[in-house]
């Protein structure tokens, strides 16, 4: 081999070398760009990740809430059963919350510090 040629095989080796960089650039350039659009997609817009996973926990607020309320509208259907059918429950009631009493009854008022 000669001067020349071996120059010439550098030459195409360096070429080689340079081009494999750019090639390797470029594929860095183009996967980084498709996976920051994939990422803007997915982190934007009504359909995001971050709005669904915003209406998860709405949803399952909303689901407690209802839970609440069906109980608490079960607990006042037995106290109007209660208080339609129970004359013990009613004179409690009277007592407790209207501060009622029977004739000849004395009312002792405690208060608290």
């Amino acid at each position: 081999m000669t001067i020349d040629m071996l120059k010439k095989k550098r030459n195409k080796t360096l070429r080689n070398i340079q081009r494999s960089g750019k090639r390797k650039r470029f594929l860095l350039l183009f996967f980084g760009f498709i996976s920051l659009t994939i990422a803007f997609v997915f982190l934007s817009g009504n359909r995001s990740l971050l709005k669904l996973h915003s209406l998860y926990k709405e949803k399952e607020n909303l689901e407690a809430k209802k839970e609440a309320l069906l109980k608490q509208n079960q607990e006042l259907k037995e106290e109007i059963k209660k208080l339609e059918h129970d004359d013990q429950y009613i004179e409690k009631v009277a007592r407790e919350k209207y501060n009622m009493k029977k004739d000849g009854e004395e009312v002792y008022l405690i208060e608290e510090k």
